[in-house]
């Protein structure tokens, strides 16, 4: 259980609130030691005065459930754009098979998608392998910021279904670029719909890319990963 994390904030109020709520705590439940007040950081960048303060939980004051993940992952979060001097706030929905946060920043969410989503995978993957790391659980922890996976995911989607229309006129295969593994299966599953059109895999590593066919006897044999 995390019993003391360091935040900083415009005001002293600003990175308490961060920082009681990464411990799940009351602000009578805990001590609050004043650490610096500086420029450094991103915010420094554009000559932002950040505080940043310790806050730490007291001996058998009540805490909220620790192997809770929302607030497990919350915390990760608050850690690591902490580090990056980022202020920002979340939101965490549950489903069966994945915990989906979505951060939104003080108008630096380019800065932390980056190029074709690179920073955020980056981010991601921290947060997943220090999630394993904190709980001994694996979760699928899926990471956004300003909802850009989300419409990512809508548009390729999208794209999937009208191509898998195209293919079903034309009777002619499609082959996308290489795509992450995230991708593929969305395009797998939204050309799953179709009864005539289906999906494989082709290529190795980085290079592996979805091909959409019409179906036949010998497509529905080959991989989908």
């Amino acid at each position: 259980m995390t019993t003391s994390v360091e935040t900083t904030g415009k005001t002293i109020e600003q990175a308490l609130e961060k920082a009681l709520r990464e411990l799940g705590a009351s602000k009578d439940d805990v001590d609050i030691k004043l650490l610096a007040e500086s420029q450094s950081g991103l915010r420094g960048i554009f000559g932002g005065k950040m505080v940043r303060i310790r806050v730490t939980r007291r001996e058998g004051a009540a805490a909220g459930e620790p192997g809770e993940t929302p607030e497990v992952v919350r915390a990760i979060i608050g850690e690591v754009l902490g580090f990056m001097g980022i202020e920002h706030s979340i939101e965490i929905e549950e489903s069966d098979d994945t915990t989906f946060v979505n951060i939104s920043s003080t108008g630096l969410d380019g800065l932390l998608i980056g190029r074709r989503g690179e920073t955020l995978t980056s981010i991601q993957h921290v947060v997943n392998r220090v999630f394993t790391s904190r709980t001994g659980r694996h979760s699928k922890i899926t990471v956004d910021v300003g909802g850009y996976v989300r419409r990512k995911h809508r548009l390729l989607v999208e794209k999937a279904q009208k191509i898998a229309e195209r293919v079903r006129r034309t009777q002619k295969e499609y082959d996308f670029e290489p795509l992450k593994a995230s991708e593929r299966r969305i395009i797998h599953l939204a050309v799953s719909e179709f009864d005539d059109v289906t999906t494989y895999t082709i290529g190795d590593g980085l290079l592996r890319k979805v091909v959409i066919s019409p179906r036949t006897s010998a497509t529905d044999d080959l991989p989908r990963d």
